[in-house]
């Protein structure tokens, strides 16, 4: 049935015999809800074969159950830790106040792109990222969030022949996410690869203008000589060339102790 003459069957079954119920019409489509009880028995009371009710569907519906989809599969890729760490639960301490100042501003998109929490173990630099994370998928926007450790263990993964994946498929899907999330930068073995793989997504995070916060325990001393002085100048205040990074220094203590 071609939809001119859905159409015209829409208009006689408005004209003739028992109308469909005004509240049964989608504004957006026009076409109508089927679950409505009313509109499916007098569609099928006319078709029983229930092809005028499945033409009638509201096309709508179909863009609902993708926009689901799409949602479920957007926090799944996030890959955040259970346990919802937000900025509502965030419970600050003596130190932290800077940290989950920039935190905020940097969620909301303001100030520069990429962002580096340095601190000591225990002071709420992975809460901050989690919760930047959350607010990302709450804006509609694609995150990743990674241990440095995971996000090289995957890079290895596709140096298997039987992976299947490609490590620039991998890392383009990487620069293809809205903010990029890593988490204990400078644990992981610092060989010659890990370094450049890490200096790597930073500069092409800084490149493209992609948003990325970074967590690490380590000195800009300390990391420059653990992963070499290219990430520590990218990461670390004192490059006037690198406005675009926001550099915290926590000075809370573990709050575990």
């Amino acid at each position: 049935m071609a939809l001119r003459t859905l159409g015209e069957a829409f208009e006689r079954l408005r004209s003739r015999g028992e109308p469909l119920p005004d509240d049964s019409s989608c504004p957006v489509c026009e076409y109508f809800d089927i679950t409505h009880p009313d509109v499916r028995r007098i569609l099928i009371d006319r078709d029983p074969t229930e092809r005028l009710l499945n033409m009638a569907k509201c096309r709508c519906v179909g863009r609902e159950d993708q926009q689901r989809r799409d949602d479920q599969l957007r926090h799944a890729q996030a890959a955040l830790p259970a346990g919802g760490r937000t900025f509502d639960n965030f419970k600050g301490r003596p130190g932290t106040d800077d940290m989950l100042a920039a935190a905020r501003r940097f969620a909301g998109r303001a100030g520069p792109r990429m962002l580096v929490f340095v601190g000591q173990t225990g002071t709420g630099k992975s809460h901050l990222l989690e919760a930047i994370g959350h607010h990302a998928l709450e804006s509609d926007r694609t995150v990743r969030y990674d241990l440095a450790s995971t996000f090289l263990n995957r890079l290895r993964h596709t140096y298997d022949s039987d992976s299947g994946e490609d490590v620039h498929d991998l890392t383009a899907w990487y620069q293809r996410r809205h903010t990029v999330l890593l988490d204990d930068i400078g644990m992981e073995s610092a060989t010659p690869w890990v370094r450049e793989q890490l200096t790597t997504l930073v500069e092409e995070r800084l490149h493209s203008g992609g948003w990325m916060a970074l967590a690490t325990n380590l000195s800009k001393t300390a990391m420059a000589d653990r992963m070499g002085d290219r990430l520590a100048s990218r990461l670390y205040a004192g490059n006037p060339e690198l406005s675009e990074v926001s550099l915290v220094i926590n000075t809370a203590e573990d709050y575990r102790a």
